[in-house]
């Protein structure tokens, strides 16, 4: 076994550590595993390791559990300057992630797809593309399962639909995907990267390991992503909303794909049930992955015309005397609350705010100037985004957002749209996008009972 007796030190008992913590003890390693925290699932998660034979502190790090270690396993959220990292470095023990750990035993064919925005949806579609080919396709990553978790149910006929954050690649030094795709670039998770140069270069492992038998899928459209092509060491496919002469492109509604062989129609925009600019974008990358792995267009109209907008995602959940309500919570950027602006009919009133990933708000400016009737921040964020806005001051700051979902419903009227889309992470008072979503969901649901609505009969 490749792991028998190794000494391997595991940081952090979130899910990715946790699977790769129980994967190791499986594969007989010597394991130690550091955890800061004290919750209640931390602790629990650390006793079912010591059960297995798991050496686990909780409630901080000391450096005797990294001494002596051959490797290191880092879970996504560790910041690079968590003292278990440093010492790691000081003592040059490898560190690498959970999808590093589990691609070196993958059998299946890995499809890896990365971006500042709508990888998840684009991973989603690919999975879904492939179900209706009748290919095995295993969906994991940074959505669903992590990749160690979903080793046990990959064989050699899989197909693994990848998604991948820069964390997860920035510590994957020898991580190769048959098929890579980059989706778009945009200012992100600058607070744990520094610069745009160096969240550039953490997305750009996704394909620096490739060999010219492998392909990475590339936006066209999207100058930072387009510039990739140079360093990029397998088959370069673009896809554009624009004609290209090799690829997967828009020519007015019409999606086509192009290669050697001539060129191919795909399927119509109004085909689609993603809504925005952005989703066209998705769906041509899935295209041009489903093009590349030889799924049938057939396969490919069938997933498109069915395939939903997902949970968290502009997503419509209700509405109150003509104001709609569209749970965007999933983003988590400033690009994503411009393409959410862009997609949501109607003016709209905005609810934004979290907590900071260190980028800078200045350039939605335009949108919500020619869209946006309000805007309500919330949270930690809130003085930063009021500060760096210059021109558009047509905005409230509240602390708690349960308040930012009832003060936006006042503050709409009907025909506008209630958009809750961040911009910021939900870690200063949620523990999750998707718990922020749901709470969204039940803020309305209460508005909505008391609504005079509530009273005429109809259900809910």
């Amino acid at each position: 076994m490749r792991y028998a007796g190794k000494k391997a030190t595991v940081i952090g008992l979130a899910r990715s550590g946790f699977a790769a913590a129980k994967y190791l003890l499986a594969h007989k390693a010597r394991v130690r595993v550091t955890e800061s925290s004290t919750k209640r699932q931390a602790l629990e998660s650390a006793e079912y390791l010591r059960g297995l034979g798991a050496d686990v502190e909780t409630g901080g790090h000391t450096e005797a559990y990294v001494t002596g270690s051959q490797f290191v396993v880092t879970s996504p959220g560790i910041p690079r300057k968590s003292l278990p990292l440093v010492w790691a470095a000081r003592k040059h023990i490898p560190v690498i992630s959970e999808i590093e750990l589990a691609w070196r035993d993958c059998p299946g064919r890995i499809v890896g797809i990365t971006g500042s925005n709508g990888k998840t949806t684009t991973s989603h579609l690919v999975h879904r593309l492939l179900g209706e080919a009748g290919r095995p396709s295993v969906l994991c990553g940074n959505v669903g399962y992590s990749f160690v978790e979903a080793l046990p149910g990959i064989t050699r006929r899989s197909v693994v639909v990848l998604e991948l954050s820069s964390f997860q690649l920035e510590d994957s030094p020898q991580f190769r995907p048959e098929i890579a795709v980059v989706l778009n670039l945009s200012p992100n998770h600058l607070d744990r990267h520094g610069t745009l140069r160096r969240y550039a270069q953490a997305k750009e492992n996704i394909f620096r390991n490739q060999s010219a038998n492998d392909a990475v899928v590339l936006n066209a459209d999207d100058p930072i992503v387009r510039a990739m092509s140079r360093r990029a060491r397998g088959q370069v496919v673009f896809f554009s909303k624009k004609p290209l002469s090799r690829g997967a492109y828009l020519e007015g509604d019409q999606a086509w794909w192009r290669d050697r062989s001539g060129r191919r129609a795909l399927w119509r925009v109004q085909d689609l049930r993603l809504q925005g600019a952005h989703n066209i974008e998705n769906a041509l990358a899935a295209s041009a992955v489903a093009m590349l792995l030889g799924v049938p267009r057939t396969a490919l109209e069938r997933a498109l015309r069915s395939f939903r907008t997902l949970d968290h995602r502009i997503e419509p959940v209700g509405e109150i005397s003509g104001i709609r309500f569209v749970n965007d919570s999933k983003s988590t950027t400033v690009a994503s609350t411009r393409a959410a602006i862009e997609a949501v009919e109607g003016p709209i009133v905005l609810i934004a705010g979290g907590r900071d990933k260190g980028v800078d708000y200045v350039g939605i400016e335009p949108d919500l100037e020619r869209k946006v009737r309000s805007a309500v921040l919330y949270g930690e964020a809130a003085p930063k985004i009021a500060a760096s806005w210059k021109r558009y001051a047509n905005y409230v700051i509240v602390k708690d957002f349960a308040d930012a979902v009832r003060v936006a419903h006042r503050s709409a009227v009907t025909g506008d749209a209630v958009l809750l889309s961040p911009m910021c992470t939900s870690y200063d008072q949620f523990g999750s996008f998707e718990e922020r979503g749901e709470a969204f969901r039940t803020v309305v649901q209460q508005l909505r009972s008391l609504s005079p609505e509530a009273g005429t009969g109809g259900g809910t």
